[in-house]
């Protein structure tokens, strides 16, 4: 059977409407999967995106088809889901840092701190500037894009590559 906003919005009974909803789910959860990575919060992203469509079907305009238009609705809840989340992730290597006031322990930070600092001079400037705007000064994407000129999905793809690219540096391991 294909679904038609007029089918959805015509029939008298809520249960019906949702079930003509559901029809799409598969599809919904196919592309959250995608983009989060994770069943279970993609579920709840689905869920969320047929419970806004089903309460928002009155302000269906038409200007595109249902499909789309329930598609830019998961879309945005997806976007919420991984504002939700802190995308702050360590470089994992952190956690191998000794924690104690001893010299032994402060000398194995300092060398850390110094490779990450070479470490940052061999990627884009810009890149660099992300990363340490970000994660060491801890602004948040908005005032890094504003300092910056950048876009927020810019912001996204540098800090995280530039964590990529720590991660998988050599001399930063050898420095713990």
């Amino acid at each position: 059977m294909r679904v038609s906003i007029t089918n959805v919005v015509s029939h008298p009974t809520s249960g019906r409407r949702a079930e003509m909803l559901g029809s799409f789910r598969p599809h919904l959860l196919s592309f959250a999967m995608r983009r989060l990575g994770d069943r279970q919060r993609a579920e709840d992203v689905v869920q969320e995106a047929l419970l806004a469509a089903l309460e928002g079907l009155e302000r269906f305009g038409g200007a595109s088809s249902f499909g789309t238009w329930l598609f830019a609705i998961l879309k945005h809840k997806i976007v919420d889901a991984m504002r939700r989340v802190p995308r702050e992730e360590s470089l994992e290597l952190e956690a191998e840092l000794p924690n104690d006031a001893s010299p032994e322990s402060e000398l194995v930070r300092r060398r850390f701190l110094e490779a990450v600092d070479a470490a940052l001079r061999r990627l884009p400037a810009r890149a660099a500037q992300v990363f340490v705007l970000r994660q060491l000064m801890n602004m948040n994407t908005l005032e890094v894009c504003r300092a910056l000129k950048i876009s927020s999905a810019n912001c996204w793809v540098m800090d995280y590559r530039v964590r990529q690219k720590l991660r998988a540096c050599r001399e930063i391991r050898d420095a713990i």
